[in-house]
């Protein structure tokens, strides 16, 4: 099958036209890992026409595990969604800031919980107000380079999110009883990852109506994608909303149950590629369908 471009009789690929979302901490990572699996069906992806984005809660600035291995990354979304980053261009797209009540509570949570960590995410900065070990592993994990700030430090600066890293259990409850009386404009977001084969939670203050599916809703304009072409796969709550926006999703055998209802299959474990799983799917469903140019919604 052909197209043509500027003239030229081009072969069309499988995917052309496609965009898949991938999450990263426990989807297209296990703790760390990136299967070569994952990398393989990647590069046959964009091969055969498709875009591959990030969807992830990381900062810009934290994908470099992800950067290293898959060099033809479309523009992706970041910090939950309140940043879209072109990694080709090393450009913002699109970015979204926390309001000043937002940067209030910030210092209340601080002020009543001096021993949890709070790490700042700024454009391609990341900052940190105070450290401490839970935030100093979350860093280590995510290879990011940070600053310790103040508060006075941040009045000015535009804040894409904050997270809260807890040093136990305990800590995390406490500091959510506080949240959900907490006077905020935006959001918060739990979210976890497998760091040394054990889970870590954090809590994220997100700008209000700033979500992974928000931010790849903005992105599918962008690069015009139409009905029908847009896949996503997860494996989380902050990933439900992307899950169920798709035009079909995946999580990997891990996910929690709730999680695994909204999608429409459930791939392989982390390990061993569940995001190779998906393409493989994707392909069946697009052959399925009669075939990628006879696809109208995906030319």
């Amino acid at each position: 099958f052909y197209k043509v471009f500027e003239g030229v009789y081009a072969v069309m690929g499988i995917f052309d036209g496609c965009l898949l979302a991938s999450d990263i901490d426990g989807t297209l990572l296990a703790s760390g890992y990136l299967p070569q699996r994952n990398i393989d069906a990647v590069e046959y992806f964009v091969s055969q026409g498709g875009a591959f984005s990030l969807a992830t809660g990381r900062s810009i600035g934290a994908v470099s595990s992800v950067t290293a291995k898959i060099k033809k990354l479309s523009p992706s979304v970041t910090c939950n969604g309140a940043v879209i980053y072109d990694y080709n261009k090393r450009k913002i797209l699109h970015s979204v800031g926390l309001c000043d009540k937002d940067k209030q509570v910030i210092s209340e949570i601080k002020m009543r919980f001096p021993s949890v960590g709070i790490e700042l995410h700024s454009g391609e900065e990341v900052l940190t107000l105070p450290r401490s070990e839970a935030t100093d592993l979350h860093q280590q994990y995510e290879d990011l380079p940070t600053k310790t700030v103040t508060f006075d430090d941040i009045a000015e600066i535009t804040l894409n999110k904050a997270l809260l890293a807890f040093d136990s259990p305990r800590q995390r409850d406490e500091t959510a009883a506080f949240l959900k009386t907490a006077d905020a404009d935006g959001d918060f977001v739990n979210t976890t990852a497998e760091i040394g084969g054990e889970i870590k939670y954090y809590c994220e203050l997100l700008p209000r109506g700033v979500s992974k599916a928000a931010g790849l809703e903005i992105l599918c304009k962008m690069l015009n994608i139409k009905k029908g072409c847009y896949f996503a796969i997860g494996d989380y709550y902050n990933d439900l909303e992307m899950l169920k926006a798709a035009d079909a999703s995946a999580v990997p055998e891990e996910s929690p149950d709730d999680i695994k209802a909204v999608a429409d299959t459930v791939v392989g474990g982390v390990r061993n590629g569940a995001v190779a799983d998906f393409i493989e799917y994707i392909k069946q469903r697009l052959t399925a369908e009669g075939g990628k140019t006879e696809k109208k919604g995906c030319k």
